[in-house]
């Protein structure tokens, strides 16, 4: 049975929960560190009656801070559940913060099967669009043999893709569309759970895909942003252990900007929280920093298999052990890097990278070599992270790509017969 989509009210429920959890609660803890300190020297003199008296004052005041937040989630979850609210995906602004709010929190949504969290679709317009024959024919009329799946990235969706289209006046999925006998196909993923974990839901996506798409389907090509190249890559590994044949279709991986060795944020994120364990003034902060997801925690290593991750805690170590996952020896693998710098040794690029992933780990070069053998890599400089969803020289690649394969896959044929 469907479940009832997510109002504005189950945003602003949301929101005062955390609000409650994370902000009144790190607030607490610090000028509760802070008091034991400045306490520390009036024990001296008057005992323990001052500070007796401080924690009973402030014990009130951040519980009737927490009790009012508290009650008013609660009525708000209860208007949600009376249908008050719009629902929240009826806009591209709301669809935008359940993106956001899942590639933060998504893995908590999903334990406590909150309605705001996604579920891994195939998206038109906007709206899922179920992957059974009928609905994917009358959703894809001009369909192909060539399927050109798109993945977004963390906190992105299918229409992050539509970035900077004013201003190119085109998208990657136009191009495809009207240059090479591709059919674009978006999905939308919740980007808070384990890349692994999204890796096989799109293994299974796929297999449903490619048996129900309204035509035979000959070729597949993989086309991932950020977190997206990971997830398509963890698919692959699945499929292949798995005894998944819809990986004999793909013909080329790109992945746009992923972090396949780590991301330079969030081992910052993870350094910062370490450090910031060292005082107790600021320890609350380190746990803050501690509650982000298991989608962000998966990119500081490039984690796409739950072999690297399962019962470790990765939130206390770098994980930079990797289990070696092949890539499929028929395709090609193209890896496109960008830096802020015009050059790669400029200083903003060795520093920042395209501002969340360094070169290195863009380009798929580990601590060991490469992480995929044979893969091509091209370079734009003097572009950031996101600037790669809607760059027209990566979409003159990625058409080129298309077309190329097809013809070296044409003369192939045309040889064996």
């Amino acid at each position: 049975m469907p479940t009832d989509p997510a109002r504005t009210t189950d945003v602003a429920a949301l929101a005062l929960e955390y609000g409650d959890r994370l902000l009144v609660g790190t607030v607490r803890d610090v000028h509760r560190a802070v008091a034991e300190r400045a306490f520390r020297a009036t024990r001296i003199v008057g005992g323990r009656v001052p500070e007796s008296l401080h924690d009973a004052v402030a014990t009130s005041i951040y519980g009737a801070i927490s009790g009012v937040l508290r009650v008013s989630s609660g009525s708000v979850r209860a208007l949600s559940a009376r249908g008050v609210g719009r629902p929240v995906e009826s806009t591209r602004l709301g669809r935008g913060v359940v993106a956001a709010v899942n590639g933060m929190v998504g893995d908590e949504l999903r334990r406590l099967d909150d309605p705001q969290a996604i579920t891994m679709a195939v998206r038109v317009d906007g709206a899922d669009v179920p992957v059974t024959g009928w609905p994917l024919a009358e959703a894809f009329r001009d369909a192909t043999s060539h399927i050109v799946l798109f993945l977004h990235g963390l906190c992105e969706d299918d229409e992050s893709w539509n970035q900077g289209r004013r201003a190119h006046g085109t998208s990657y999925a136009e191009r495809v569309g009207a240059e090479t006998d591709g059919t674009p196909v978006f999905v939308r993923y919740n980007t808070g759970l384990h890349i692994s974990e999204n890796g096989k839901h799109l293994d299974a996506l796929l297999r449903q895909l490619v048996e129900s798409w309204p035509v035979r389907v000959t070729r597949v090509t993989l086309v991932g942003h950020s977190m997206g190249g990971l997830v398509a890559r963890a698919a692959t590994n699945h499929a292949t252990a798995t005894g998944g044949t819809w990986t004999g279709l793909v013909r080329d991986v790109v992945c746009l900007g992923t972090p396949h060795s780590g991301a330079v944020l969030e081992k910052a994120v993870h350094a910062g929280s370490r450090v910031l364990r060292f005082l107790p003034e600021s320890r609350p902060f380190g746990h803050l920093l501690d509650t982000r997801s298991a989608g962000i925690v998966d990119l500081r290593h490039g984690y796409i298999s739950a072999d690297e991750w399962e019962g470790q805690d990765l939130t206390a170590r770098w994980g930079l052990d990797r289990i070696a996952a092949a890539p499929l020896a028929h395709a090609e693998y193209h890896f496109v890097v960008a830096t802020m710098g015009a050059t790669q040794k400029h200083p903003l690029s060795a520093v920042l990278g395209d501002l969340l992933v360094h070169f290195s780990s863009a380009a798929g070069i580990g601590r060991s070599g490469p992480i995929v053998d044979g893969a091509r890599f091209e370079y734009i400089p003097s572009a950031h992270h996101f600037a790669l969803l809607n760059h027209p020289q990566v979409g003159d690649w990625l058409v080129t790509w298309i077309k190329a394969s097809g013809r070296e896959r044409r003369a192939i044929v045309a040889g064996e017969a």
